[in-house]
């Protein structure tokens, strides 16, 4: 997969892959390239080469349809309704899979208690912390097979980090597939199962959170020595 803005190259020639019940984490610096891949993946913009789901070319698929078949994107800037409450947030996450919505609140409340408490309250009115579990939480209504999360964790403090590191860990369980594009470095290997790090639109190293933890270069770049 390539993406170009323009004459600039985005993302230089990705392959990768993401297998079902996996966390799949791509981390590296800030303008690495880790929200353009996102939005490639989940069709939001446009690329060269090949990027499939199910079998499916995502450039030739709608984004209504990706939606419908599970592939739920989780952006970093969370696109919430903010003059809409809590629970019309998560009830809109719902739109394409109306079977047991009930069912899937009950797992969302469960996952962040808070939501439920402040379900009558207007998404705009909270912190910055619970409008990313209200994010997450309306992606889950979504009933996602293959999660993007975009930076779940920009900004946080760290009793929200908890919460969110419980959560996906959850989900997990749940049996959703999840790539994960994250900055925090300490925070994606504590969760994925494959690493892949992304520099300057390219894939420069890839393992399991313990290969690359033992390697030279990401334990004195990202990880302090």
């Amino acid at each position: 997969m390539r993406v170009s803005y323009g004459q600039v190259a985005a993302l230089r020639g990705l392959d990768f892959r993401v297998e079902g019940g996996e966390i799949v984490a791509v981390i590296g610096p800030n303008g690495a390239g880790k929200s353009t891949l996102a939005d490639a993946v989940s069709g939001h913009r446009p690329y060269e080469g090949s990027v499939t789901y199910r079998g499916r070319e995502v450039a030739e698929t709608s984004a209504s349809d990706l939606v419908a078949e599970g592939l739920i994107h989780c952006t970093e800037t969370r696109d919430l309704f903010g003059y809409m409450s809590v629970a019309d947030n998560l009830d809109l996450g719902a739109y394409r899979h109306r079977d047991d919505v009930e069912e899937r609140r009950e797992f969302v409340y469960d996952l962040f208690p808070t939501l439920e408490e402040r379900a009558e309250q207007n998404a705009r009115t909270m912190s910055g912390g619970e409008q990313q579990m209200l994010a997450i939480g309306r992606a889950l209504m979504s009933d996602p097979d293959l999660l993007l999360l975009d930076e779940p964790t920009l900004g946080l403090a760290p009793v929200i980090l908890e919460d969110i590191s419980d959560g996906i860990e959850e989900i997990r369980d749940a049996g959703v597939t999840v790539v994960l594009c994250e900055q925090n470095v300490t925070f994606a290997m504590d969760h994925a199962d494959r690493v892949y790090l992304l520099e300057n639109g390219r894939f420069e190293r890839e393992g399991t959170p313990d290969t690359l933890r033992g390697d030279e270069y990401i334990r004195d770049a990202y990880l302090g020595g």
